[in-house]
């Protein structure tokens, strides 16, 4: 699967500025790139690995103070890359087989996509559900499904490898009630969806 890099930056100016410097540095496809919630710039591109570093590279000195956060996945889950694209898990398989639910929460969108990853990585759970600050006050969140020890270990490697001071909200939801699944699935909709980027 290709590489996943992510840039955060405090406000537009910086973004619209470092997605520049990512682009011309190395041939790497952009997946979003746009403001969100509370006025910061979200860059998330994929490439081979030679490409996303030297692009992170200089998008992370391009954006210099203004950085707040930066991300580099060598080996992204590839369900981490088909819900970048819109592709979640089916809802309707996991009410047939009765999966638990793992709820994930974080305060910053790159740190909960490294957590997503981790935890897609160490045990056989789908993604449902994926929201990354969009009318989220630049926040984050993820939904999770599989068997119930799945889910708790995914759980337990999202919340293991969380950077310092970056704070991740977990819950299990064993059995969960059909309105649970539909409150779950909903997908944002208008101009604030996270959506493949078409320049």
């Amino acid at each position: 699967m290709p590489v996943l890099a992510g840039l955060d930056l405090q406000h537009v100016p910086a973004g619209l500025a470092a997605l520049d410097a990512v682009c011309k540095e190395a041939p790497v496809r952009v997946l979003f790139a746009g403001d969100i919630d509370p006025g910061r710039f979200l860059l998330i591109f994929a490439g081979d690995l030679a490409s996303v570093e030297a692009a992170l590279h200089k998008g992370v000195a391009d954006a210099a103070e203004s950085l707040l956060e930066s991300l580099l996945l060598p080996q992204a889950h590839y369900h981490l890359h088909a819900a970048l694209r819109g592709t979640m898990a089916d809802s309707q398989r996991i009410l047939r087989h009765e999966h638990a639910l793992g709820t994930l929460h974080a305060h910053t969108p790159l740190s909960l996509l490294a957590a997503v990853d981790r935890a897609l990585k160490v045990a056989d759970v789908s993604l449902l559900r994926l929201r990354l600050a969009s009318e989220l006050a630049g926040q984050a969140h993820a939904v999770l499904a599989g068997e119930q020890f799945d889910v708790e270990a995914a759980i337990h490697a999202a919340q293991s490898g969380m950077p310092p001071g970056v704070m991740l909200q977990a819950r299990l939801i064993a059995r969960p009630a059909p309105e649970v699944i539909a409150a779950a699935e909903q997908r944002p909709v208008g101009s604030r969806s996270l959506r493949p980027f078409e320049p």
